[in-house]
């Protein structure tokens, strides 16, 4: 069984920061350990971590979202930017990416219920994950980021959360 919840003290912090380093290239094979570790220290301070465990509470996945993009210096409240979603290799491909994505949507809307547009960053060169997102969000913009290119995708919460009620009914 998967569970889905917000990282919510230091252990969860922790399990989940250990899973990112370990899981950094799934990101980008470029990202070193110094670059994920910046990264956490950020989403620590001025993110929300959540996190995938599975039947025995260990990590399987993680997703980082921010209140708030980091350009706009976090004034645009109506925005939540996830800047990392990352699932175990042998979890892709199944239901828990949607489970977890729907768990995510319903997390912000409750959480922050001024949040109308939900943005997900993406390396160009990650077909897989931009294949994944284009199924649900549209391409907002592109942008040159410290690994290369990145896109952002986005799509209003409600229209997200709409998707994912027609695509559960199947």
């Amino acid at each position: 069984m998967i569970q889905f919840e917000r990282c919510s003290n230091d252990h969860d912090l922790a399990m989940v920061s250990l899973f990112l380093l370990e899981n950094r290239h799934e990101l980008h094979p470029s990202f070193t350990t110094l670059d994920m570790v910046s990264l956490i220290y950020s989403y620590a301070t001025q993110g929300q971590f959540l996190q995938v465990l599975d039947s025995a509470n260990r990590v399987i996945g993680a997703a980082v979202y921010y209140h708030g993009t980091p350009d706009q210096q976090f004034e645009n409240r109506e925005v939540a930017f996830v800047d990392i979603a990352v699932f175990e290799r042998e979890i892709r491909g199944t239901r828990a990416f949607l489970n977890g994505l729907e768990y995510m949507i319903n997390h912000i809307a409750k959480s922050h219920p001024e949040v109308e547009e939900v943005r997900f960053v993406a390396y160009a060169d990650n077909t897989y994950v931009c294949k994944l997102y284009s199924k649900f969000m549209d391409v907002n913009h592109s942008r040159e980021g410290k690994l290369g290119k990145e896109i952002i995708f986005s799509q209003k919460i409600n229209n997200i959360s709409t998707f994912l009620k027609r695509f559960n009914k199947i």
